[in-house]
């Protein structure tokens, strides 16, 4: 993967996340065009590459608690596929979810979608088993987030622990 991604970031906001409908739908097709196109307009944030006026990656972004985050996705052109953009898409996202003391983020993908989950694999995040703890609990459950998450019928949750609670100043006995 390529170091320096070509283009530059920016925020999609409002009407201007149309400018990643043409991307989304090579991207997507069926239920997840659909999906994707509905959270476009729904989601709190939209990340995006501009590589010559043109939009050719974009992520989905959303803070489903203080301390949870959830990347919807992650998506790239054809065209513009193994350029190392969906790399700095993921990286950009980690980051802004670090800088706000993010503890865990969430994310999914098609299960047959190889290419997604290496991608985020490629940055230390994980398949979670239905069954695991919570991660209020050091695990990477996701109980009671699951609905908020709107996953879609086929896809695999990943998750990513990325900042540790702040430790508890230990004090000395009183006496």
């Amino acid at each position: 993967m390529p170091v320096d991604a070509p283009g530059r970031l920016i925020d999609l906001v409002g009407e201007a996340r149309d400018r990643a409908i043409p991307i989304l739908k090579e991207s997507f097709e069926g239920i997840y065009r659909w999906h994707a196109k509905r959270t476009l307009h729904e989601i709190a944030t939209v990340r995006a590459i501009e590589v010559d006026g043109t939009i050719v990656g974009a992520s989905m972004l959303d803070q489903l608690l203080p301390e949870v985050g959830y990347v919807y996705y992650v998506f790239v052109g054809e065209h513009h596929r193994r350029e190392g953009i969906g790399g700095r898409l993921l990286d950009d996202a980690l980051a802004r979810f670090r800088s706000n003391a993010t503890r865990v983020v969430y994310a999914a993908a098609e299960e047959e979608n190889v290419a997604s989950r290496e991608l985020f694999r490629s940055r230390g995040f994980r398949l979670v088993d239905r069954s695991e703890r919570n991660w209020q609990e050091g695990g990477l459950g996701a109980w009671g987030l699951r609905t908020r998450m709107r996953l879609v019928s086929g896809e695999v949750l990943l998750g990513l622990r990325i900042n540790a609670p702040a430790a508890r100043p230990t004090g000395s006995a009183s006496g």
